[in-house]
């Protein structure tokens, strides 16, 4: 599959509990990058890459605010400027010898790296997902290494008549999820996609029967979804008790969700589950993690096969839209006419 990266753009790396005493290896776009966090706690992005002998960074430590290659012991700073040289203490370090340094942000209790000019990161970018560390809610976090192309994932979050067939078990609504196999809403505004279902006198779904928010009888369940280039969907689900509301007061629960392309072929998913009652009960946040978690497994088992259908497809793996599919066609034509754009950019520049 061709490279179909924005370039320019935040993308979430990690999550803040992965980055700790040990540097962190990570590739996003294709490009090699080692996270680290220096003396006060300030996380750190670098290429992965010593330039002394080419060895990875990310397989050596951290010394205070330097990183410190597995090698030789060449230590860099996080703005990637060359600070000792063992070997040679006695001469000046050589101009121009350094890492390159991304620019990057910890929020939300993730950390985003921005991936192109580093003068250009404009922080107003990050999506607003402060919803995973609000005393309002209560957050559990996931991941989920994919082996397919980030777009099908954004596919997949924005497309709801997969649910009643992949999980039966889990977001599903048994016989009545048929019903949310109707139109939704879809409107696209700027570079941004939402839609929006409601749906009255249904089952409750699986998650919602699990935790107890509803112990019998039906609901009027609403969804939205919204998509923000190049590859963030936030999904908003709430469900009231049928017949006791014209409006939905608010969410039960809210799904973040970061497709990070690492290749063409692969991708690190991020996804958090912010949830506006039963607030710090352990016990239903082991069953929301669960349960999102086997969710997202069926989601992943269908795509990574998708995905190498795709590649054997001797017609190119193209893809036929349905009228389910109009708010992934939506993001893919913002998408692509992002990347023409960068393209042409890229074009003028090199002329």
């Amino acid at each position: 599959m061709e490279a179909s990266f924005l370039r320019d753009q935040w993308y979430v790396a990690a999550t803040s509990a992965e980055i700790a005493a040990k540097p962190l290896a990570r590739t996003i776009c294709n490009e090699n990058l080692v996270l680290f966090r220096r003396a006060d706690g300030r996380i750190a992005v670098l290429e992965d890459r010593c330039p002394h002998r080419q060895a990875p960074l990310s397989l050596g430590e951290v010394v205070g605010d330097d990183i410190q290659c597995g090698y030789h012991g060449v230590r860099f700073r996080g703005d990637g400027a060359c600070t000792l040289i063992p070997s040679q203490t006695d001469l000046p370090i050589p101009r121009n010898f350094s890492v390159r340094a991304y620019a990057a942000e910890e929020i939300h209790g993730l950390a985003f790296v921005w991936i192109g000019d580093a003068a250009k990161a404009d922080r107003s970018l990050i999506p607003d997902w402060s919803a995973n560390t609000s005393p309002d809610f209560t957050t559990v976090h996931g991941y989920h290494y994919v082996r397919a192309n980030y777009m099908l994932l954004v596919d997949n979050l924005l497309d709801l008549t997969h649910l009643t067939y992949v999980h039966k078990a889990t977001l599903a609504a048994g016989p009545s999820g048929h019903i949310w196999l109707k139109d939704q809403d879809v409107t696209v505004e700027g570079e941004a996609v939402h839609t929006s279902r409601t749906v009255r006198g249904a089952e409750p779904s699986g998650l919602i029967r699990a935790t107890r928010r509803f112990v019998s009888g039906q609901v009027d369940r609403f969804q939205t979804s919204d998509f923000y280039p190049p590859c963030f969907v936030r999904v908003t689900l709430g469900a009231e008790a049928a017949g006791e509301a014209d409006a939905m007061k608010g969410p039960h629960h809210v799904v973040l969700n970061a497709a990070t392309p690492e290749t063409e072929a692969t991708t690190h998913y991020f996804w958090s589950v912010p949830r506006a009652y039963a607030l710090g009960e352990e016990a239903v946040s082991e069953i929301f993690y669960g349960v999102t978690k086997a969710a997202f497994d069926e989601d992943a088992a269908m795509i990574e096969a998708q995905q190498r259908t795709m590649a054997t497809d001797p017609n190119g793996g193209k893809l036929v839209n349905f009228r389910g599919d109009l708010a992934s066609q939506a993001a893919r034509r913002i998408m692509d006419r992002k990347l023409r754009e960068q393209a042409m950019k890229a074009s003028v520049a090199a002329e």
